[in-house]
C-alpha cells in the first residue's frame, strides 16, 4: 500500500480522509454556526443541544484536537449537518412548526448511529453528556 493511499484511509491529509477539501468543511461549519445562532430556528432545545455536540466533535476533529473518532463517524455527522443547513428538505423549513421535523429526524438517526463515539468524546473532554441528550 502506498503512503498516499494509507494517508487517505487513515484520515490524514487535508479535509476528511483526504477527500473533502478543507475549505468546504470550513464553509459547512460556518453555515452550521449561523444556523444554530439564527432566530429562525424554533425546534426543540434537545435537538439544538445535539447539533451543538455534533458541531463540537467535527470542529475538534478538523482542528486535530480530537482524532479518537473514526472517519466513518465524522462522515455520518457531516451528512446530518449538510442536511439541516442545506436548502433542500423533505419538509421546507419555512413551514411553521413542521419545517424542523425532518431535520430532527435526520439528526436523531445520526445521533443514534454514533452514540458510542459521542459518549466517548464527552468522557474524553470532561463534558456532561446530559445537555446533549445522551
Amino acid at each position: 500500500m502506498t503512503a498516499s493511499k494509507r494517508k487517505k484511509e487513515d484520515g490524514g491529509g487535508k479535509g476528511i480522509g483526504g477527500y473533502v477539501p478543507e475549505g468546504r468543511l470550513n464553509d459547512l461549519m460556518a453555515k452550521t454556526h449561523v444556523w444554530l445562532a439564527g432566530n429562525h430556528f424554533k425546534g426543540p432545545a434537545r435537538m439544538v443541544g445535539r447539533v451543538r455536540l455534533l458541531v463540537m466533535i467535527v470542529s475538534d476533529w478538523q482542528s486535530g484536537h480530537y482524532r479518537q473518532v473514526p472517519v466513518r463517524t465524522i462522515w455520518t455527522i457531516i451528512f446530518a449537518l449538510l442536511y439541516i443547513v442545506g436548502p433542500f428538505d423533505l419538509i421546507p423549513d419555512i413551514i411553521p412548526g413542521l419545517g424542523w421535523l425532518d431535520d430532527a429526524f435526520v439528526v436523531g438517526l445520526v445521533f443514534r448511529s454514533v452514540t458510542h463515539d459521542l459518549r466517548q468524546y464527552c468522557e474524553d473532554n470532561d463534558l456532561n453528556p446530559k445537555p446533549f441528550g445522551l
